[in-house]
């Protein structure tokens, strides 16, 4: 027997196959006067809309059944085709916003008897297939097959919904003051919503960068945003479940340190120290990110849950990816010091099952420092951090970014540093 979704719920309801076989059930020949003339089974597809309370599915119309679940649902199939065929209807069901149960009457479940768990967080969706060759007396199902990767990409949602619009709280895994937000943790939302003018900030700002997982809908209104700044202390950056960016190198009376290098994508780096005195003296040279021979941005999972380097093991250890390189410092005059580097932006990951984004997703460098006077050169701007996005489906107008920081200004006749550049960005459609 081919390997088709009837062979597999057959195997697994112990029905042996040389009994209906692989190939096509033999229709009643002309003699046989007393056999039932066989009605088919459909093959349209029939979208039911909203379901809620009871469904019908009805066979005579179709094989396959979409709908939204906007209440708990129990579905009931009529209709069952007569004669000597078999007959396997699939059932696509979506969650609305809120989400809800749904079951199926009259199917035995495989392969223990035991209804699958269906999938009730919002928006997530629910593939459930069907077999029956006695005319629906015995429906055998499987179910709970759920779009989009499941617990494994999207985290379990054992977080429960968030709505941040500057009122509501979550101390339990969110930070607050005013309209931020912070993670305090890796959280495992089954629905997000991000209100305007609210920002969710998933590192940075003195707090370590951690991930944010999403069973369900991520939803970011115009002019919401999440985002990753650039940490203003780096004792309290330390702590998260991500590597942050490199920590900027402070200004001196003399030739401007050179920033910090990372692992990285080639090509790409932060900004240059401003010279001072008019070139008389050298900013710091910009800190770079690059990867060893025979690596990789991450291309599949667990490497990008992970944000870990695709490639050949050659150091004895896992290599992670941090946030964006520093900027170099500014020259100092001899007697005024140069600007500090900009500190590279933090990583940012998110994990959603649907993503909405009609505002903004950036990781943004560190602004380069000041001179601190006479002809002291500024501070060149960090690199922005690098972006690992997770989704099943996406859509919105929304930014997605890796800003660097801009220069910081020189003083006198020193020059100001240059811009940060952006960092990689790599999406995984699931």
């Amino acid at each position: 027997m081919s390997t088709t979704r009837r062979s597999i719920l057959l195997s697994a309801a112990g029905v042996g196959g040389a009994a209906l076989g692989a190939g096509a059930v033999t229709a009643p020949t002309a003699s046989a006067a007393t056999a039932a003339t066989p009605v088919y089974p459909s093959t349209s597809t029939v979208a039911l809309g909203n379901v809620s309370g009871s469904a019908v599915l009805d066979l005579s119309a179709a094989a396959t059944f979409t709908c939204t679940v906007t209440g708990d649902t129990v579905f009931t199939f009529t209709n069952w085709p007569t004669g000597s065929v078999a007959t396997e209807p699939t059932v696509i069901a979506t969650q609305d916003g809120t989400g809800h149960t749904i079951s199926f009457s009259g199917v035995t479940w495989l392969p223990g008897g035991t209804p699958p768990l269906f999938q009730t967080g919002p928006h997530q969706v629910d593939i459930s297939c069907f077999f029956s060759d006695d005319n629906g007396s015995t429906v055998y199902g499987q179910g709970g097959t759920s779009a989009g990767g499941g617990f494994g990409v999207y985290g379990d949602g054992s977080d429960g919904p968030a709505v941040l619009d500057g009122t509501a709280t979550y101390p339990s895994f969110l930070g607050k003051s005013g309209s931020y937000y912070w993670l305090l943790r890796d959280v495992y939302l089954s629905s997000l919503a991000v209100a305007p003018g609210i920002t969710l900030q998933l590192g940075g700002g003195d707090t370590p960068p951690f991930r944010l997982f999403c069973s369900g809908l991520v939803s970011i209104a115009a002019t919401g945003g999440v985002a990753v700044y650039t940490n203003s202390s780096a004792a309290k950056a330390a702590g998260g479940s991500l590597l942050p960016g490199a920590w900027g190198p402070a200004g001196g009376t003399g030739a401007g340190a050179a920033g910090a290098n990372v692992l990285g994508q080639s090509g790409k780096s932060a900004g240059q120290g401003g010279a001072a005195k008019s070139g008389a003296t050298a900013g710091g040279a910009a800190g770079v990110s690059s990867l060893p021979a025979g690596y990789s941005l991450p291309r599949a999972l667990p490497w990008a849950a992970q944000m870990a380097a695709f490639g050949p093991n050659v150091t004895g250890t896992t290599q992670f990816f941090p946030g964006g390189a520093s900027g170099g410092a500014g020259a100092g005059d001899g007697s005024a010091a140069g600007g500090a580097g900009g500190a590279g932006g933090s990583p940012l990951f998110i994990a959603a099952c649907n993503l909405v984004n009609n505002g903004s997703i950036i990781s943004y460098g560190g602004r380069g420092g000041a001179a601190a006077g006479g002809n002291a050169g500024g501070g060149g701007g960090g690199q922005g951090g690098p972006l690992m996005l997770v989704h099943s489906s996406y859509s919105g107008s929304g930014a997605v970014a890796s800003t660097g920081g801009p220069g910081g200004a020189g003083a006198g006749s020193g020059a100001s540093g240059t811009a940060g550049g952006a960092s990689w960005i790599t999406r995984l459609v699931n």
